[in-house]
């Protein structure tokens, strides 16, 4: 057979068979190839900002035949067949894409990776569609795994409609239509978002980031394109579309600035479809709950026209960011109800991100949130307008979502800035209400925050090690399982018993230790002859210290709740170093009870006291130093506790019956009261040297207690490591009320601190030991 017969043959049989395998044969679609492309490609541009040499350019070689060969040998044939016209997109922009490596363009190579992921994304939804509308659900799975993920809304709909259709529980096209109206509406709010971020960067003159966006900005439209048209009309649908053309060729920057601005007009008031009215209360609370925390953040990151916490200020832009993407969503309602509060809102928005961009005065911005939640509440209702904490929950799946993906791109840094955002949205908001219904929920879901435990490990930690990405996988999961539980738990409303008994829990869990504390004291000075009033009592340090800390614990929530913020780190390093602190001065006082229980040799102590009262100024300073530690101690036992008791009942009063709540409180204090008494009382029958003993024992042990809680605090706080360990049990129990927690730096402090106690009550008794046998 000559050539030429032979390629005549081949033609002849590829023609005839590639409509046999269209139909047939189709092949298997490698999902997750499509993620390993989009993050290879950007981690190249990311490599491209560093001048280039030759270590570089084969470590960019490398990662452009990996790229080439996920779209060649693994994505193409599933896109040539079902999305012809999209995977010549990508084909061609991969083309493209290799040019601008080749010549080190990191502008036109971040053009080209948007090209190719906004083809890749056109065509995943498109065929996914396609697959519905036959039936063939199974198929259709696998495309809904290339898509983008929501910023701003949930993204579990579209999941759980595929999830139902493949259980045989809802029809495909009923499964269509919930998919189409998730999806249409996520890449309409990232689209609105690129034109956003185009002016940013044209303005900051960032030539890469630029290019990308703008490149995005077409792909994302091409896919809505007959969406568009369909909602605002022929005459704006091709409008847009010539705008949109005519971006990459711009004459100017004068000119692409007028463009952008005239879209995103243009897209002011687009909605793909219209929102149910569950969602459009949801994404109302979301927009309250950004303009609240605009102002919250820039003032902690802002000080007189200078950033004094990054991340925080990063917080405050990043939190315009997403009110204006939702108000872009509300865009088409809030304009038929509201023309004006409309114009308004979107007014406020652009002022708040010219001040906070130039570092403006913070109660300009806070005037202008306030004025936006009140158009908000105008406009909708207070209700409705009211975020707290059911939009921290709602926040949160698309939080953890985020981090996922963020981290799939292999930008672990921002992956991390993502897990303390979604962090600060759990505490205090969500923790402080959950904490009295469900403390051991409570804990998981802060332990899952930062490191876990072996079996589950934590976002920090695996964030932390870069991975790897499974293990991250199920843990998000299993955080979003939590979160839909606690969101069920607080949304349960409280009886009048279950009431009762949180408030209850409240204060035994947070109000016993420090009385057990105080009351072991007084016992011991009590035996040691320490009268309660006098110029040397104990009676006014510790009256003082306690009414100072309540004094302190309130004065503090009113300060953080009326003239300045806090944040979430800042309370627990609060938090931590009062605990640590208050064991530092509880265990001087069990050091000197010991050594009450087991030196025998009172004519040395009576010697002490003979020279101190021949020494005044050092009786003084003797005197000044047991009162200071009186005062000190009652104080920091008392404010460690105080401030987040508030905070708890607080919460608990927003939902709760009020009597039920008070009558727990009241109990709680008595049954206090009573344990007290009860170990006061001991004083009186025990032997001096049992009751001494018996009550070091007891303040060695809640002194163990307080070390865990402090280090976890630091823990909590970023400001230590945390390490998990197999061999000690994870039990809400030993954590809430004994300190311990499964970890290598609170269990190693404890237990270096039991050995001191140990050997400070080994010697003394030792020494009694030596001397009676002498």
């Amino acid at each position: 057979m000559t050539p030429c017969i032979f390629r005549l043959a081949l033609l002849t049989f590829v023609i005839i068979a590639a409509p046999l395998s269209n139909g047939f044969a189709q092949p298997n679609l490698a999902w997750q190839d499509a993620e390993e492309l989009q993050s290879t490609s950007a981690s190249l541009i990311r490599m491209m900002y560093r001048p280039v040499d030759h270590a570089l350019e084969e470590k960019a070689a490398g990662k452009l035949a990996r790229i080439q060969s996920l779209w060649n040998d693994h994505l193409a044939a599933s896109f040539e067949i079902a999305v012809p016209d999209q995977a010549r997109t990508v084909s061609d922009a991969l083309i493209d894409y290799a040019n601008a490596v080749s010549t080190w363009n990191p502008a036109k190579a971040a053009s080209a990776h948007a090209d190719i992921r906004t083809a890749i994304l056109h065509g995943a939804f498109a065929r996914t569609v396609d697959l519905l509308n036959s039936g063939d659900v199974e198929t259709a799975s696998q495309w809904l795994n290339i898509r983008e993920y929501a910023r701003t809304s949930r993204d579990t709909a579209a999941s759980i409609a595929m999830r139902e259709a493949l259980a045989g529980r809802l029809s495909p096209l009923q499964t269509r239509d919930i998919i189409k109206t998730e999806l249409l509406g996520i890449y309409a709010s990232e689209l609105r978002r690129e034109l956003a971020d185009a002016r940013t960067h044209l303005a900051q003159n960032y030539t890469v980031q630029l290019a990308g966006t703008i490149a995005r900005a077409q792909g994302l439209h091409r896919l809505l394109a007959g969406n568009i048209t369909e909602r605002l009309g022929p005459q704006k649908g091709t409008e847009i579309s010539n705008i949109m053309t005519g971006l990459r060729t711009a004459s100017g920057d004068d000119e692409l600035e007028t463009n952008l601005q005239h879209l995103q007009d243009l897209f002011a008031t687009y909605a793909p479809t219209s929102l149910p009215q569950d969602e459009l209360e949801r994404r109302v609370r979301l927009l309250a709950r950004f303009l609240n925390l605009i102002p919250l953040e820039y003032e902690k990151g802002v000080r007189d026209g200078e950033i004094t916490i990054p991340f925080e200020y990063f917080e405050a832009q990043l939190f315009r960011d997403r009110a204006q993407m939702i108000y872009g969503d509300l865009g088409h309602d809030l304009s038929q109800r509201h023309p004006r509060s409309f114009d308004r809102l979107g007014t406020i928005l652009d002022e708040m991100k010219y001040l906070i961009s130039s570092k403006g005065n913070p109660e300009q911005i806070r005037n202008l949130a306030t004025e936006g939640q009140e158009i908000i509440a105008d406009t909708y209702g207070s209700d409705t307008a009211n975020g707290g904490y059911k939009a921290s929950l709602l926040l949160l799946p698309d939080l953890f979502d985020e981090i996922l993906l963020i981290a799939q791109a292999g930008d672990w840094a921002e992956a991390e800035l993502k897990r303390l955002e979604a962090y600060a949205f759990f505490d205090p908001d969500i923790e402080q209400r959950l904490v009295p219904r469900s403390p051991s929920l409570a804990l998981k879901l802060e332990s899952d925050f930062w490191e876990g435990s072996i079996t589950e490990p934590g976002l920090g930690k695996l964030i932390a090690d870069h991975g790897p990405l499974e293990p991250l996988k199920i843990t998000v999961d299993r955080m979003k399982r939590q979160t839909t539980e606690a969101s069920t738990i607080l949304d349960t409303q409280l009886s009048s018993l279950g009431a009762f008994v949180q408030s209850l829990a409240i204060l035994l869990r947070e109000g016993l230790e420090a009385v057990l504390i105080l009351a072991c004291m007084i016992g011991a000075l009590k035996s040691n002859g320490v009268k309660a009033k006098g110029p040397n009592g104990w009676l006014w340090p510790i009256t003082l210290g306690i009414t100072l800390a309540l004094a302190g614990s309130f004065l503090l929530w009113f300060a953080v709740g009326k003239l300045f913020a806090m944040s979430t780190l800042q309370r627990e390093l609060l938090e931590g170093g009062t605990a640590l602190v208050a064991a530092a001065v509880l265990f001087y006082v069990t050091h000197w009870i010991f050594r009450k229980a087991y030196v025998g040799d009172w004519m040395a102590e009576i010697k002490h006291k003979v020279a101190l009262t021949s020494d005044a100024r050092k009786g003084d300073k003797q005197k000044f130093l047991g009162w200071f530690t009186l005062l000190s101690l009652a104080f920091l036992i008392v404010f460690r506790e105080g401030f987040e008791t508030v905070l708890f009942y607080e919460a608990l009063l927003i939902d709760a019956p009020t009597l039920p709540v008070l009558g727990g409180l009241f109990t709680g204090t008595a049954l206090s009261l009573v344990a007290a008494f009860a170990i006061l009382g001991l004083e009186t029958k025990l032997p001096i040297t049992t009751f001494f003993r018996t009550t070091g024992i007891l303040l060695a042990i809640l002194c163990i207690m307080l070390v865990g809680s402090g280090i976890r605090g630091l823990q909590t706080a970023a400001i230590m490591s945390a390490t998990p360990v197999s061999w000690f049990p994870d039990a809400p129990w030993l954590q809430l009320y004994f300190g311990l927690y499964p970890v290598t730096e609170t269990l190693l402090a404890q237990g270096l601190l039991t050995a001191i106690l140990i050997i400070s009550l080994a010697i003394p008794a030792w020494s009694r030991i030596r001397t009676v046998k002498t």
